[in-house]
């Protein structure tokens, strides 16, 4: 009987039941779906990692003997160490890619991971196992020749595989943003394919260590080696390594902030939609007490409408997030990063947010409904007493005579219930804080572009110079193109407190086709006398202008301290930029590694490895933000939908609980255009609060998406004054357009039953 009875409740107040559903499901759903793809991530990196045995430490020098290994295995915390030879090479195919070969004396550390083919042979002179998304781009199959260049000497070798490595899970090979797997693609080989055994040297020193500490491992394996190495560079400071961590991060951070909000409005619905209809029932559970049913049947009768909504709602939820929501980001993310599999999963913590949101719900209800079920079933079966209302202090002032009788009755009505006046402001901000943070993402996302591809680069062609090209063939290409030669190269960035971080080198030579811009974004010049260093840059390692900072290119032994001078903003790299005068001064030879020019370039010439233009990059720049624009879309049908339901919800409950004041108003001869102005005035002040409640705290929200996506990116957080105002108008325009639905509801009012209802 009492199922029955809780069926038809639901049924006639389908409305906020609906929307307790839906902030439950919402809750879940989200949590769930954008956990269920950062833990599927997570889990499938780092089972690809294990696999394939990533190597802890990569060591870079000029050739490391059998000794140097024996040294470094010395080492008490190091597990295994193992040589290769990494080279650069260019493939004999259309527009001549670049591939990185690495011919490798064991292939036990960050072994390869084989999709197609032979297993990897560590004997084989032959063969030559290859990068499948490369392959793909190039239609290359198992059993296939391919030719490669080094130093202008063939290498042709045959396809025994092809293979994914956990060092490429994002490939940065291009020096671009997006990976480009047509133009860029890397093969590994046994030490014995080699075609010059007496040029075999090897240049790279894979180590596993348990040490966690790598400024001390750092410190033994320099102590072992006499620090005969150029680069010591932990897995997490692998570009492709901290990249997809970083995104990972991200979508875990979105996934646990946005849910709380439709957490917090499930509540507070649950909470004013049981207090209602206890309050309205009260002779109902008299007359129940009256025949005997007992105080904890009744209880649990009213505790299970909270129960059974979130069990419902949440459970759904927490099954469907992760089965439907990680393939919506999935396309956008598996063209910029490689893994064997993309599949979402499963985790404890989705059970844990289910169960809290069941447990908040069912404890809400039964805070709403205990107070009423301890009366006296006699006491219960008279009408509820009107509320003793007391004067508030604005009441007692000079300021409440001044104001209108729409404004004191809205303060009255707010006053006496706070918990429903709280819940439109949460449900205000909720939906201007997801608002802002879409509309924030979407200006910050469009600015960085503009900023990147309109105010720095105002090139149109950007020509990669081979490194075999010969000065003579740079000279005529420069001359021909009308271009501007730029040298950049990794480096090693070291601050006085001992934080080392590896960055982006930019040497100029008089090139104005890229530009640099201050701390608030006005354009400046390199520094004659001293080095510029970004601001993202600087502050990781906590330095500022007139510091000291060391640093060594990649490859070279020599550290170079010089004075920082300049600092600017960049958006996508982060590094040091100084010019080829102060360069050549520190002692270093200039080798320009691209040509940059304002006319579009499609003619090939000789020394050039490939061309870009300006457009192409741009273009990945969208490609690359395509996922967080997915992001920016989910959150404003979300801000929408929240809105909707929170606001025609407080409408419903607020007539609901208003009728009887209604209808005496109505009684008075007040119109019904004047009492829906009474609802709209309350509305619109909940609106203004909650609006400037929600504005910051999107703010916050866009600050702390962006600042989680690494080290190499710095996103000034922007939005315009145009979508700030859309913000408004989306906002305030459903407030209004909830208050019209309910125009219909205050003419058919009855007055003789809204006025007998107490008697």
């Amino acid at each position: 009987m009492l199922l029955r009875k809780m069926l038809r409740d639901m049924g006639r107040h389908k409305t906020q039941f609906i929307s307790i559903f839906l902030m439950a499901f919402l809750a879940s759903y989200i949590y769930s779906g954008v956990g269920g793809e950062s833990i599927g991530l997570r889990q499938s990196v780092n089972a690809f990692y294990e696999e394939t045995n990533i190597a802890d430490v990569f060591l870079y020098g000029s050739d490391f003997s059998e000794a140097d290994t024996e040294a470094v295995n010395q080492i008490s915390s190091v597990t295994e160490s193992e040589r290769r030879l990494e080279i650069s090479t260019v493939a004999e195919l259309d527009d001549n890619p670049d591939m990185t070969l690495f011919f490798v004396a064991g292939n036990q550390i960050s072994s390869i991971y084989l999709l197609e083919g032979e297993p990897f042979d560590i004997d084989s002179t032959e063969g030559i196992w290859i990068d499948k998304r490369f392959a793909d781009a190039r239609e290359l199959a198992v059993g296939d020749p391919i030719t490669t260049l080094y130093d202008g000497l063939p290498m042709t070798k045959e396809v025994k595989g092809i293979i994914y490595s956990s060092e490429y899970v994002y490939d940065s090979s291009s020096g671009e943003m997006t990976p480009d797997f047509y133009a860029n693609g890397y093969a590994y080989l046994s030490y014995k394919a080699f075609p010059y055994p007496d040029m075999l040297i090897y240049n790279t020193l894979l180590i596993k260590t348990t040490e966690s500490d790598m400024t001390a491992f750092e410190e033994e394996v320099n102590l072992a080696l006499d620090g005969n190495y150029s680069v010591f560079l932990s897995k997490e400071n692998l570009v492709s390594f901290s990249t997809f961590d970083s995104e990972i991060i991200q979508h875990k951070m979105i996934g646990d902030i946005f849910p709380v909000v439709f957490f917090l409005i499930a509540l507070l619905t649950m909470m004013t939609t049981m207090t209602r209809i206890v309050t309205n029932q009260r002779t109902q559970i008299g007359t129940l007490k009256a025949l005997g049913f007992k105080k904890g049947t009744i209880i649990r009768h009213y505790i299970s409408y909270g129960f059974w909504l979130s069990l419902v709602g949440s459970v759904l939820g927490m099954v469907l997030g992760p089965l439907t929501l990680p393939y919506l980001f999935y396309p956008s993310l598996s063209s910029f990063y490689t893994l064997p599999e993309w599949t979402p999963a499963f985790g404890i913590s989705f059970a844990v947010v289910a169960a809290i949101i069941v447990v908040a719900c069912t404890f809400v209800t039964y805070l709403a409904s205990k107070k009423l079920l301890g009366d006296m079933p006699a006491k219960t079966l008279r009408p509820k007493a009107p509320k003793s209302v007391k004067h508030g202090i604005l009441e007692n002032t000079r300021l409440w005579k001044r104001l209108g009788f729409n404004s004191q009755w809205n303060f009255r009505d707010a006053s006496r219930n706070k918990i429903r006046s709280a819940m439109a402001i949460v449900g205000v901000f909720g939906c201007t804080a997801l608002l802002a943070c879409a509309f924030g993402l979407n200006d910050t996302m469009g600015d960085l572009k503009t900023w990147q591809y309109e105010v720095l680069y105002q090139f149109a062609t950007k020509l990669t110079i081979e490194d075999t090209a010969t000065a003579k063939q740079i000279e005529t290409t420069a001359d021909d193109v009308d271009g501007e030669l730029m040298m950049e190269g990794a480096i090693e960035i070291k601050a006085g407190n001992g934080t080392k971080k590896t960055g982006v080198i930019t040497v100029t030579d008089n090139v104005t086709l890229i530009k640099f811009t201050d701390m608030n974004f006005s354009y400046i010049e390199p520094p004659e006398d001293g080095i510029m260093i970004t601001a993202k840059m600087a502050d990781i390692l906590g330095l500022s202008v007139g510091d000291e900072v060391s640093w060594h290119l990649y490859g070279n032994d020599d550290w170079v301290t010089t004075t920082i001078t300049t600092m600017n903003r960049e958006p996508t790299t982060q590094g040091i930029t100084l010019t080829r005068e102060y360069f050549e001064k520190l002692g270093f030879d200039f080798t320009a590694t691209s040509i940059l020019t304002d006319k579009t370039i499609t003619d090939k010439y000789d020394g050039i490895a490939s061309m870009i233009s300006l457009s192409s990059i741009a273009t990945g720049w969208d490609e690359l933000s395509e996922a967080m624009m997915l992001m920016v879309y989910i959150l404003i049908a979300a801000a929408v939908v929240l809105a909707v339901v929170v606001l025609y919800n407080l409408g419903l409950l607020s007539f609901t609980e208003m009728e009887r004041e209604m209808a005496t108003l109505k009684v008075m001869g007040l119109k019904t255009k004047k009492l829906r102005s009474l609802l709209l005035t309350q509305n619109i002040l909940f609106s203004i609060i909650g609006f400037i409640l929600g504005m910051p705290a999107g703010i916050w929200l866009v600050d702390i998406i962006c600042s989680s996506s690494g080290e190499s990116y710095d996103f000034p957080i922007q939005l315009h004054l145009t979508n700030l105002l859309l913000c408004l108008v989306i906002t305030f325009g459903l407030s209004i357009f909830v208050n019209r639905l309910f125009s219909k509801k205050i003419k058919r009012l009855n007055m003789v039953e809204a006025l007998k209802s107490i008697e």
